[in-house]
């Protein structure tokens, strides 16, 4: 079955709660994992991985906890899930560069890389002010809340 993970699903809600927080403040992280209701144990690993790539940034103290690294205009839902899971992959044949014998007359590679290309593509468009966007009016479909410079950026 073709499914997000637990742990990209849980990354992405947290990358929104953090970019609708208008000054950027640090949010602890004990907060965030009852408001998310996401384990804080596997809060805190989503959390350093999106440490480790620039995405967040950790404010330590009393007051400290999570906060953007990085304007939410510049963060494609493709980065996010790039961090949280590496590189996307619909089907491992459509990585392996040749090396399958049954390359030159399988149909279905074709359609595994152009349904990899058509993600790609999608959620490298996507950023995280347009989910942002998107929370606060959950009417309006997604592809309409995209600005022209959403699309400009990301070609």
């Amino acid at each position: 079955m073709f499914r997000i993970s637990r742990r990209l699903d849980y990354g992405i809600q947290l990358m929104i709660v953090l970019a609708q927080e208008s000054d950027n403040k640090a949010q602890s992280t004990a907060k965030l994992a009852e408001k998310l209701d996401i384990p804080l144990p596997f809060l805190h690993q989503i959390g350093h991985t999106l440490m480790q790539v620039g995405l967040i940034k950790a404010q330590p103290g009393p007051r400290g906890g999570l906060r953007l690294n990085q304007n939410p205009q510049d963060i494609s839902v493709l980065r996010i899930a790039e961090a949280l899971e590496g590189q996307l992959s619909v089907n491992s044949c459509v990585n392996c560069e040749g090396s399958c014998p049954k390359e030159p007359e399988c149909a279905q590679l074709l359609l595994w890389r152009d349904l990899q290309q058509n993600i790609t593509q999608y959620l490298s468009q996507v950023s995280l002010a347009d989910l942002v966007a998107q929370q606060n009016n959950l009417e309006t479909p997604l592809t309409a809340l995209r600005t022209p410079q959403t699309v400009a950026r990301s070609r």
